[in-house]
């Protein structure tokens, strides 16, 4: 009987040795279920399967019962953190920006820096680029750990911002919101040079952002003065490459940034890109104020630009003119290919 009773005794003890002991873990801010079960070397789906969850959803304060094995302590010591978390490839979309892109991977800005070393620059990124981000197990960028309740909210661009887009300039997107690219880049003081912005960007737009872009009444009024101005310079000579800053000597395009600036417009620097500023109209639209762009050489490049005075009359700094009115409905009608309003 002495030896039934011990056998028993050992049976008992093997059986307990080997159970599980459950304890409470209080979830802390920045917890997820990955994270509590790497800590505690059990699975996700264990974690979820003993507290009853059906998602993976969690939030600071909530108590979750955590089963361990152990032989002779209640809960046995956490394994260190991986050190580098796994990393997947995201590639950029429209739209995008880092700030943008952690937050949907469940991670901050500094940590996808760190898992992309050559970037230097968080607002130089562009369509198409491969990024490495985190890859939190058992869960997807798109659906988030629940909020932690704290006055400090995801950074969320504010109603008088707008996201740099693939395609944009800074004349199309002052145009879009009613604006002129001067008060834009008085807005935006960060921005030193109008032709060098980044899709993801955030800049300020002046006013309200609320109420959407209106007609400028007022564009007949500006038009006038934009052909007052370059009436100024009528008979400067042409000059190839002319500096914006001379007023003796202009080619096209110096001579309508210099019109165009003088009335609170900055216009990039080459007819070519003037092309892309503004909104585009039918060449069968055009009024005073706007810009005719031409191919004149028949090889598909834009290489002049002239300001429309009225339908059959254009103002421009020609090779064989210099500053000077041109009729329209002559040479140069045949080989417009395109026309912009920025006013």
């Amino acid at each position: 009987m002495k030896k039934k009773v011990i056998a028993g005794a050992l049976v008992t003890s093997i059986m307990f040795s080997g159970q599980a002991y459950a304890s409470d873990y209080v979830v802390k801010s920045g917890d997820s279920l990955w994270k509590i079960a790497n800590s505690n070397q059990v699975s996700v789906n264990n974690i979820k399967s003993w507290n009853n969850l059906s998602s993976d959803l969690i939030f600071p304060g909530q108590k979750i019962v955590i089963k361990a094995s152990g032989s002779s302590t209640a809960q046995p010591a956490p394994s260190p953190a991986p050190s580098q978390p796994t990393s997947i490839t995201y590639t950029i979309k429209s739209g995008d920006s880092l700030s943008v892109i952690a937050r949907a991977h469940q991670t901050t800005l500094d940590n996808l820096l760190k898992l992309n070393p050559s970037i230097k620059d968080v607002n130089r990124i562009y369509v198409g680029q491969k990024v490495n981000v985190t890859a939190p197990s058992n869960s997807t960028p798109s659906q988030p750990v629940a909020p932690t309740p704290s006055p400090t909210k995801p950074e969320q661009p504010k109603a008088n911002t707008y996201i740099i887009k693939s395609g944009d300039n800074l004349s199309s997107v002052a145009s879009r919101h009613g604006v002129t690219l001067n008060a834009l880049l008085i807005a935006n003081p960060s921005i030193k040079d109008a032709n060098r912005i980044s899709i993801g960007q955030v800049i300020n737009i002046p006013g309200s952002a609320s109420s959407s872009p209106s007609t400028d009444l007022s564009w007949e009024a500006k038009a006038d003065a934009i052909i007052e101005t370059g009436k100024k310079y009528l008979g400067a000579k042409y000059l190839y490459g002319a500096s914006t800053n001379r007023t003796d000597a202009f080619d096209c395009s110096s001579y309508t940034v210099k019109v165009f600036s003088e009335n609170g417009i900055n216009l990039p620097r080459t007819s070519a890109q003037q092309a892309n500023v503004g909104k585009e109209i039918s060449l069968s639209e055009i009024r005073k104020g706007d810009l005719v762009f031409f191919d004149t050489d028949g090889d598909g490049i834009i290489n002049h630009v002239s300001i429309v005075t009225d339908s059959n009359t254009l103002l421009h700094a020609a090779t064989n003119t210099g500053v000077a009115f041109t009729s329209y409905n002559t040479y140069w009608k045949p080989r417009a290919v395109k026309a912009v309003r920025v006013l």
